[in-house]
């Protein structure tokens, strides 16, 4: 008796991976990686400018910037699609200070959120499927 069983493979780019780590699933069929994880920091020098309040000089202000992996692909055995989603998120943050001098001359302390470490994290798409087009209501 001849079975034949159909695989679909997720999307697969080898640039996403670390280097060295590509294999095969479990099934020998499609090809795996630990991807990178170029989810990183970004810093950058900007002025605050909070209603007509500014800063004095420029603050280092950050931000979580870069690849994730994420994918839709079809299912057949559920006849749908399935999601799998990441993105690069903060995953520690701390409250740092400045001091605003306003147009009238007044001073305001400003408190903003400085991001310390980020990372790919999954999030709530990754359980949730497509079976037809959603409409949206006008107001």
């Amino acid at each position: 008796m001849i079975k034949e069983i159909m695989t679909t493979c997720p999307p697969f780019n080898p640039l996403d991976c670390k280097p060295g780590t590509v294999t095969a699933d479990a099934s020998g069929c499609c090809k795996i990686c630990k991807p990178k994880s170029d989810c990183k920091v970004n810093s950058k020098q900007t002025i605050i400018k909070v209603n007509n309040c500014i800063s004095a000089k420029p603050v280092i202000v950050t931000s979580c910037v870069g690849h994730c992996r994420s994918s839709s692909m079809y299912s057949a055995a559920a006849n749908m699609m399935m999601h799998q989603c990441e993105c690069c998120r903060e995953t520690k943050t701390s409250m740092k200070q400045v001091q605003l001098t306003c147009a009238d001359g007044s001073k305001v302390q400003h408190s903003y959120i400085h991001v310390e470490n980020c990372r790919c994290t999954q999030e709530g798409c990754a359980a949730s499927t497509t079976t037809k087009p959603q409409r949206r209501r006008g107001r």
